[in-house]
């Protein structure tokens, strides 16, 4: 009879888990996608090809694992901002300027992760996702707070929402994939002037409605 217990075969097993992906990375890291096949992660991680198959059913959801383990953080710091105290408008400027600060300091990894077609999702697959429209619903919560205490005008916050959420991820995007000379606080406040105030010339003498 065994004397593991299944507190400690969890703790094996996710143990198992971390050494695969720190393998995955290391592979990518060092050596770039061409590198990534589930033989040499297997060896690299010291485990039998087999035992690899048992926590990863093929390269497409290990890679996806690797992602969300590496977006894992930024997750969790864009959760602190939404649920912080600091008004709606530094609440958006965070939103914004946090994840192309994140993506700038992660560029190689996160490039090569999310090369993947099936992991640089489509507009609609994003839409289908738990989790973003779980984000979008919090933004557009935080937009709503912005016009009860009239900081911002009166626009329908859902759709407002899916236009800084999908601008956020557009410039993230190109800056992963075109390095910018612009630091990522200049992107940031490019998106945010343009949300908060339009293209529109201040002098134009045309007023939006």
């Amino acid at each position: 009879m065994s004397g593991r217990t299944p507190g400690s075969k969890a703790k094996n097993r996710e143990a198992t888990r971390k050494a695969i992906l720190g393998a995955a990375v290391g592979l990518l890291s060092a050596k770039g996608p061409q590198s990534l096949t589930m033989e040499r992660v297997a060896k690299k991680a010291g485990l039998a090809k087999g035992t690899l198959y048992l926590y990863f059913k093929d390269k497409k959801a290990l890679l996806e694992s690797m992602k969300e383990e590496a977006l894992c953080p930024l997750r969790e710091e864009m959760a602190g901002i939404l649920a912080g105290e600091l008004p709606p408008r530094e609440k958006l400027e965070g939103l914004v300027t946090r994840p192309l600060e994140f993506f700038d300091e992660n560029r190689n990894f996160l490039k090569v992760v999310l090369w993947q077609r099936q992991i640089v999702e489509s507009f609609a697959r994003r839409q289908q996702s738990d989790m973003y429209r779980s984000f979008v619903e919090q933004v557009a919560t935080v937009i709503e707070e912005g016009m009860e205490r009239k900081t911002f005008r009166r626009v329908d916050a859902a759709k407002a929402a899916v236009v800084f959420v999908e601008a956020d991820i557009a410039i993230a995007r190109q800056r992963l994939f075109e390095p910018s000379v612009v630091k990522p606080e200049g992107d940031a406040k490019l998106l945010l002037d343009i949300f908060f105030d339009g293209i529109m010339a201040r002098d134009s003498g045309t007023r939006r409605q």
